[in-house]
């Protein structure tokens, strides 16, 4: 593979994502009465009104790159577009309506892991546990496995989308991250895409990072999560002598806090799963960093971006176990472990 090869797609993906971003923000006197965000809410710590169609720019940077990608990377680039459409159509409906269900934007990222594993044949057929791999080996049993991870993991993002810069900085670690293990396990192709997407990201992220002049919204957080979850799937398919519980280290941030979210909720009185709070970790993060300073405008601008960047140390506990520890199932099982212990510590600290 040329350099022309690989730095055509990444730049092509950069440069539309950021010109999309850039054209959203400037035509927003246009669009803004159905894309601009609300102040209301408890997880809403931003003080500017920015559209929440940012998963618009990166599906046009997805597109575009993988138009000017040779094969067999295009045609990889464009079934991730094509599977992840219905995820992010979801998403935007509810980004411009505000009036969509949970359930009609879950059923949405369900129905395009489908469509990943479908499309591709790839899916999740192993846990290198040997009690399970003869169950989740079936195929059947493999694809809805694989068609909820890839649902789990947009809806994780989704999640951790609570301040500037930290849903779209997180999957980029992550993306680098998982293209790292695709180079040590000399997948060149894949290594590209997981580029692709990461340069994608970052060009969104130049807008939304850190004055948050863009929103992912829920359509830019579903598709970055089945993107990731898509070339997560595909690294561990294609590649035999990757350890799946490798891959679950790179992705533990946002599962970890999805998993916690979802058994604290269920243990408040009156409370369900579902429903927004301000209890996520980052938004702790927030709220200590304005406590410590002077509660000023300005300060509570600068604490919303600085948060963002304090918790991309989640997807960083993923990128130094990959270039520092063996990767084995004993070493990575040892590693998620590790990091929920870190993530329960800083909640409590945090959490006074």
């Amino acid at each position: 593979m040329s350099i022309a090869e690989v730095a055509r797609p990444v730049l092509t993906g950069l440069a539309v994502s950021l010109a999309a971003s850039v054209l959203i923000v400037v035509t927003k006197r246009w669009h803004g009465s159905f894309s601009l965000d609300t102040h209301s809410g408890p997880q809403k710590i931003h003080d500017t009104t920015a559209p929440r169609i940012g998963g618009g720019a990166l599906y046009a940077g997805i597109l575009a790159a993988a138009a000017v990608s040779a094969s067999p990377v295009r045609g990889l680039l464009f079934v991730l577009g094509i599977s992840s459409l219905a995820g992010l159509a979801g998403g935007i409906a509810e980004d411009l309506s505000k009036n969509i269900s949970p359930t009609l934007r879950l059923l949405g990222t369900i129905l395009s892991g489908l469509i990943f594993c479908i499309l591709t044949g790839y899916a999740v057929t192993r846990l290198d546990i040997s009690l399970v791999d003869g169950f989740i080996s079936i195929p059947l049993i493999s694809i809805v496995f694989t068609v909820f991870m890839m649902a789990g993991l947009a809806n994780a993002i989704n999640i951790i989308d609570g301040c500037h810069g930290l849903a779209a900085g997180t999957a980029v670690i992550m993306l680098c991250t998982l293209g790292i293990v695709a180079f040590l396990a000399e997948d060149h192709d894949l290594v590209l895409v997981a580029l692709v997407v990461a340069a994608v990201l970052s060009g969104f992220l130049l807008v939304n990072f850190p004055f948050g002049h863009l929103f992912l919204g829920d359509g830019g957080a579903y598709l970055s999560g089945l993107m990731l979850g898509a070339v997560a799937v595909m690294l561990a398919a294609r590649n035999p002598g990757v350890s799946v519980w490798v891959v679950a280290v790179v992705l533990a941030y946002p599962v970890i806090e999805t998993l916690f979210s979802i058994a604290r909720k269920a243990i408040r009185s009156g409370h369900r799963p579902s429903q927004p709070d301000e209890m996520h970790l980052h938004l702790l993060v927030y709220q200590s960093i304005v406590r410590k300073s002077a509660e000023t405008p300005r300060a509570k601008r600068i604490a919303n971006p600085l948060a963002g960047a304090v918790m991309w140390g989640g997807a960083t506990t993923g990128l130094i176990f990959v270039v520092l520890f063996p990767h084995t199932r004993e070493w990575a099982l040892a590693a998620l472990a590790l990091q929920a212990v870190l993530y329960v510590i800083l909640y409590r600290y945090y959490h006074q």
